[in-house]
């Protein structure tokens, strides 16, 4: 039998949290997974801007060379976690964003740990195995069920009121200067 190129897979229960990434130290705060995923999604950001920016919040002063830190980012993002191929592409929509759910999270992690992430020094891959865990009941979890929420088969005041509430628990869209400048135009044609 042949031997995967591939590095095992991170196993939290059986080995030390990494702190760092094939030689290289990392920042490993929940918080900077966080501001690196944030700054990924950024479109104001130019890619090279995104790429600069994550490579320096993981890495800080002391940066590998480019491939490596491209990797790196992955690897940590994905907790040590080999990309899975046998998971096919959804369609559906993001349900989950940590910028605009930062209160639910909080609120879910306090309920179902009896942690106060403020409080808490977190590795990145210890938050997110916790994320992954909170109470069914919790307000996080509860917003992305209904935010996953098929309504194509409601009628009336359900239908209704199911994507009401999940315009409510949804950000709003957030255009670039341009984008708004021509919808401002739009409008003031129509006034």
């Amino acid at each position: 039998m042949g031997q995967s190129a591939q590095a095992p897979a991170f196993n939290i229960l059986l080995d030390r949290l990494p702190d760092s990434y094939q030689g290289w130290l990392i920042r490993t705060d929940y918080r900077i997974g966080i501001q690196i995923a944030l700054c990924l999604q950024d479109e104001e950001l130019t890619q090279e801007e995104r790429v600069t920016e994550a490579v320096y919040l993981l890495f800080g002063n002391g940066q590998p060379p480019l491939q490596t830190a491209m990797d790196g980012i992955a690897w940590f993002l994905q907790c040590g976690q080999p990309k899975r191929e046998d998971v096919p592409a959804t369609t559906s929509s993001q349900r989950f964003w940590f910028d605009f759910d930062h209160a639910r999270i909080c609120a879910s992690f306090q309920k179902t740990f009896g942690v106060k992430l403020h409080r808490e020094n977190l590795h990145w891959f210890e938050f997110m195995s916790m994320l992954d865990c909170v109470d069914e009941d919790s307000s996080l979890s509860n917003a992305i069920q209904l935010r996953g929420t098929d309504t194509s088969k409601m009628k009336g005041k359900q239908k209704r009121d199911t994507e009401r509430a999940k315009r409510l628990l949804t950000p709003p869209v957030h255009y670039s200067e341009s984008e708004q400048e021509a919808i401002d135009e739009f409008f003031s044609k129509i006034k």
